[in-house]
């Protein structure tokens, strides 16, 4: 049980502490201060439809989201846990050597309980505040709690087992510690001495890796011993190779950390050698007590204490490297580097002192490594510790320095996990004017400095830790808090000149160009992101958004990325060129991020839509009820205007809009002037000149020709005249007035006027029209606008008779049978060919759009309850102009008992009709 407890444990624990110290420098490394992708939108317009009304084309574009992802600093992350979890290691560990001291005779004991004591006044006890601020008591308490029972140990029960020993020093100092916690009255004491416990353990490290300085060469030199035995090779050539190689590492390591020289070729972390080193040497340590006489009792307590000092050494580097106590591990660096380069070069004089003679002789020259016959060990020791101090002063006594800034940094870092972040940010300003190179210091500072409101405070801090030495995370911090200033060029000074010490630093690269796309340097920014090396997906999906961004893609772009962000924006590009992409997103289990919600419904829908329109409508109207902000509830209802658009849902689309505009006064003419679009579009220029002087009146200033014309032909030419005054713009190149001041009539202009026209015009009147019209283009839009709109006004016969002249117009586009197939599936139950089909879409539901008359018409045909034929035709004239439907309406008024409402229909169809064709369809259909 005594070689589990004293050997088993401490290897257990050196392994645990070796993982979790290689965790810490090689995969977490520098994880407690999180740098991490932020994510922003940029809006930028696509195109949803591009409408031909005669030879103008007028776009109906709604905005896409580019996510673009800027690296942010964050405040240092807190790990309580990971701190009890070390306190609890180390007071095992603590115990441990206790019990070890209380085996030991004579004047090691008496020297090893001093030791102790020293150590004790370290370990932050008195921070517990019993009795008074710092007060001695609970030191005091902590020595009789643990130091009594080891001199009980030693004189009355010398004769006990380890275990014994152990278990009574560890209840009584636990039992000890336990009483001074509760008493005292600090926040979480047992956190307190937990971060403290880092002090005493690097006093305890730091005489363990004195220990081990020659362990590396002593141990090679085992090695290269017993593969000797029997050859006879003159291995002293060998042993000095190794040695000058591995003494030049261990130099030049320890002048690069101090920055004494610029290495044109890596050096190996110190931790690395030390680990090494602390496996050589136990080792090492065996067989030296296997060839020397002791004093200090069982040869097996120094081993143990080896492994104890191990594991202590281990969790305690590896808890600074994690907690990023600079100061601490570049304490455990310099110090480690000393020992190094003084005892391997002592050792190695030792070494040909004494065996230069009998090295090459192939014999058992490791079982006499340590008997000396010139230079004595004793003698190395202590010309190695002479060395030692040489190489201290020579460093300038730095690492008191760094133990006293670690020792603060502890403070600061109980302060910051208790939630006292003035305290903390004075200490760790404090840890970073004691020690400079001191990355988390300033940067946990500036982020509570901003947190306490202090910003001025705050960016004092990163302009000292900028000047003193750049780091990455102040540098993002700094350029962030410039750019919120709107101080944008300070930010990218910043970043540029970061970028001459961290040079193809990615982060650094990415917010640097996104910024140069902020101050309108496209090609700048784009070839910065570009340059990024490697497949950075961060970078990848920025490089692509800002070529969409400043329209800068002049080759095809693949989709050569599978993350999200990157898919997001390629959508973008793709809805830009009018593409379908090539891959599908999923928006059944969509991300609790808002701006990238709205970003994979918005571009993913104005690219391609799969999913049933119900499914999507009851998507959005759950997200728009659960949003308490006005701005994202209004991003939900444009996506949501969005999908009912694209499924040709005209008349919802209409009403969101109207209903939008109302909500949101700040956006009213916007929302107006794309309804006016959409109105255009279904060739009812008259509403659409209505909501074109809507949008201006609300602020909307976008005016383009084509809106002159559609307000001049929607029966508003005044209003047209007067705002091309006003906004200092033209008419289009085909609306030319002559000197007489009347407008110069062409084709395009009688093209207009039919269209203008076109919904409130009876059969004969559009046949008229269609027939003046001679260009072969504005007659097949012509042609296309009867198959449409008006289809259910003719009979079989007048069909027969028109559908020459319509197959002509429409050559290329549908044949005689498409035509056909339409008009029977109008008035009788045919089926309709694929290409009818697909440009009108019956199956998407035949009162989705009041403008498609043909569609309303078969739907009231088809439909026998009389509530809801009034319904179908009441919906219809809120929008469409149509006679027949109009008519219709005031036939089911009346059937319905609804006479005023007949009769006000009468009287508004008054407004386009005269009263002999309105007495003529009352003729024909009442």
């Amino acid at each position: 049980m005594d070689k589990i407890l004293f050997k088993g444990l401490p290897i257990v624990l050196s392994t645990i502490g070796g993982l979790f110290t290689l965790f810490a420098f090689f995969i977490w490394n520098k994880g407690i201060m999180p740098v991490v992708p932020g994510i922003f939108t940029e809006a930028t317009e696509v195109p949803l439809d591009l409408i031909q009304l005669g030879y103008e084309l007028i776009p109906l574009g709604l905005d896409n989201f580019l996510i673009f992802q800027n690296f942010e600093s964050f405040a240092p992350s807190a790990f309580p846990i990971v701190t009890l979890i070390y306190g609890v290691a180390m007071w095992v560990l603590f115990n441990l050597i206790l019990a070890i001291v209380s085996d030991l005779k004579k004047m090691y004991f008496i020297g090893a309980t001093a030791l102790l004591i020293f150590v004790w006044t370290f370990s932050g006890i008195n921070g517990l505040n019993i009795g008074g601020l710092s007060s001695n008591y609970a030191l005091i308490g902590l020595i009789l709690g643990t130091i009594l029972p080891v001199v009980f140990i030693s004189f009355y029960a010398s004769h006990w087992s380890w275990l014994r020993r152990f278990g009574l020093i560890f209840l009584s100092g636990t039992t000890t510690l336990t009483i001074l916690i509760s008493i005292s009255d600090i926040e979480q004491p047992v956190l307190w001495l937990s971060e403290n416990a880092s002090i005493p353990a690097a006093i305890i490290a730091a005489i363990f890796l004195l220990h081990i300085g020659n362990a590396f060469i002593a141990g090679t030199t085992v090695f290269l011993i017993k593969l000797n035995k029997g050859t006879s090779l003159k291995i002293t050539w060998h042993m000095l190779i190794v040695f000058i190689l591995y003494f030049l590492l261990v130099l030049f390591t320890l002048l690069d950390i101090m920055g004494e020289v610029n290495l044109p070729f890596p050096t190996l972390p110190p931790i690395l050698l030390m680990l090494v080193s602390g496996i050589l040497g136990y080792f090492v340590l065996k067989l030296k007590l296997s060839q020397t006489d002791n004093s200090y009792g069982n040869p097996e307590l120094a081993l143990s204490l080896y492994l104890v000092s191990f594991a202590i050494t281990l969790w305690t580097w590896g808890k600074a490297g994690f907690s990023e106590n600079q100061a601490l591990y570049e304490f455990f660096n310099h110090f480690f580097l000393y020992g190094q380069v003084a005892l391997t070069l002592l050792f190695f004089i030792y070494l040909m002192s004494n065996f230069s003679q009998v090295l090459n002789s192939g014999t058992d020259v490791e079982k006499i490594l340590f008997k000396p016959q010139f230079f004595a060990y004793f003698h190395m020791k202590i010309g190695s510790i002479m060395g030692l101090v040489i190489l201290v002063v020579f460093a300038d006594a730095i690492i008191a320095i760094q133990l006293s800034s670690a020792s603060t940094n502890i403070n600061a870092d109980y302060y910051y996990q208790t939630g006292k972040p003035l305290e903390a940010a004075i200490m760790y300003e404090n840890s970073w004017d004691q020690f400079r190179r001191n990355q988390k210091a300033k940067n946990a500072a500036a982020h509570l400095r901003f947190q306490l409101g202090e910003p001025d405070l705050a960016l004092e801090n990163l302009y000292e830790a900028f000047d003193a030495m750049p780091t990455i995370p102040n540098t993002i911090l700094l350029s962030s808090k410039l750019h919120q200033r709107d101080k944008v060029f300070e930010a990218v000074f910043y970043l540029e000149k970061a970028l001459e010490v961290y040079e193809d630093n990615p982060i650094l690269k990415n917010n640097l160009a996104l910024l140069y796309s902020k101050l309108n340097r496209p090609v700048d920014a784009i070839s910065t992101m570009q340059s990024i090396s490697g497949k950075h997906p961060v970078a990848e999906a920025n490089a692509l958004g800002l070529e969409v961004k400043h329209g800068l893609f002049y080759e095809e772009i693949e989709a050569s990325s599978s993350e999200d962000i990157y898919r997001l924006n390629y959508l973008v590009y793709a809805n830009k060129r009018g593409d379908f992409a090539p891959f599908d997103l999923n928006v059944s289990e969509l991300p609790d991020n808002f701006h990238l919600k709205t970003a994979i419904l918005r571009n993913k829908w104005s690219n391609q839509v799969k999913s049933p329109i119900e499914k999507d409508l009851a998507l959005l109207d759950t997200l728009i009820a659960t949003q308490e902000m006005s701005f994202e509830e209004r991003n939900f209802k444009e996506t949501r205007l969005l999908r009912t658009f694209q499924e040709g849902m005209l008349n919802e689309s209409l009403k969101n809009l109207n209903g939008m505009a109302m909500a949101y006064p700040n956006s009213a003419g916007y929302y107006h002037s794309m309804a006016a679009q959409i109105l255009a579009g279904q060739w009812d220029l008259e509403k659409a000149a209505i909501d074109i002087l809507v949008a201006v009146e609300k602020g909307f200033e976008n005016l383009q020709p084509y809106h002159l014309a559609i307000l001049y032909y929607g029966g508003k030419p005044i209003e047209a005249v007067g705002f091309q005054n006003n906004f200092e713009m033209s008419f289009p190149d085909w609306m030319r007035w002559g000197e007489d001041g009347k407008l110069v009539e062409n084709e395009l202009t009688a093209f207009f006027e039919m269209v203008g026209r076109f919904h409130g015009a009876l059969p004969s009147d559009i046949l008229v029209d269609f027939d003046q019209i001679q260009d072969p283009k504005l007659k097949a839009q012509y042609a296309n606008a009867i198959l449409s709109h008006k289809l259910h006004w003719f009979d079989k016969n007048t069909f027969e008779q028109i559908l020459p002249a319509l197959g002509s117009a429409l050559a290329g586009i549908f044949d005689t049978e498409d035509l056909k197939s339409w008009y029977d599936f109008i008035h009788r139950d045919g089926n309709i060919s694929s290409r009818i089909a697909e440009n009108i879409k019956p199956e998407s539901g035949l009162t989705r759009n009041a403008y498609l008359g043909p569609l309303i018409w078969k739907k009231y045909q088809e439909t026998e309850d009389d509530m809801l034929k009034y319904e179908i035709l009441q919906e219809a004239i809120q929008f469409n102009k149509d006679p027949k439907i109009w008519i219709h309406f005031v036939k089911q008024s009346r059937k319905m008992g609804l006479d005023n409402y007949a009769s006000n229909a009468l009287q508004n169809m008054q407004e386009w009709l005269s009263t002999d064709q309105i007495e003529k369809l009352q003729m024909e259909n009442l």
